[in-house]
């Protein structure tokens, strides 16, 4: 993280493991505990193997707009809540890429898209 903000040592060096080690241990800075994963966030390869589609289809449907996803802070990875994946409009658009191969967004209205017909 130090390095993705453009942040060097004090001798103008990027940070590495060893780096940050020593740095804690010199100026007695607590390491970081480990969170337990929540079961309810996946990242988008964990949100495919879910659904049984590709990170490819994951990605369209984000695009689409019928899968939401969130990022806690930058460069962290995206998290899709399980429960977005188990909606049935989503449900219903994996179904039918699994008979026909085609991605279809006929089913899901976006609060964005404009209706022709009323």
């Amino acid at each position: 993280m130090l390095n993705k903000l453009g942040r060097r040592t004090g001798k103008g060096k990027p940070w590495n493991q060893e780096r940050v080690a020593t740095a804690r241990r010199n100026h007695s800075i607590a390491g970081q505990k480990r969170t337990t994963p929540d079961p309810d966030l996946l990242s988008q390869g964990q949100a495919a193997k879910y659904a049984g589609v590709s990170t490819a289809t994951i990605r369209k449907l984000v695009a689409g707009g019928v899968l939401k996803r969130e990022q806690i802070v930058p460069w962290a990875p995206w998290e899709i809540r399980r429960a977005d994946l188990d909606t049935e409009p989503l449900k219903g658009i994996i179904e039918q890429l699994q008979r026909t191969g085609r991605i279809v967004f006929k089913e899901v209205v976006s609060e964005n898209q404009m209706r022709l017909i009323e």
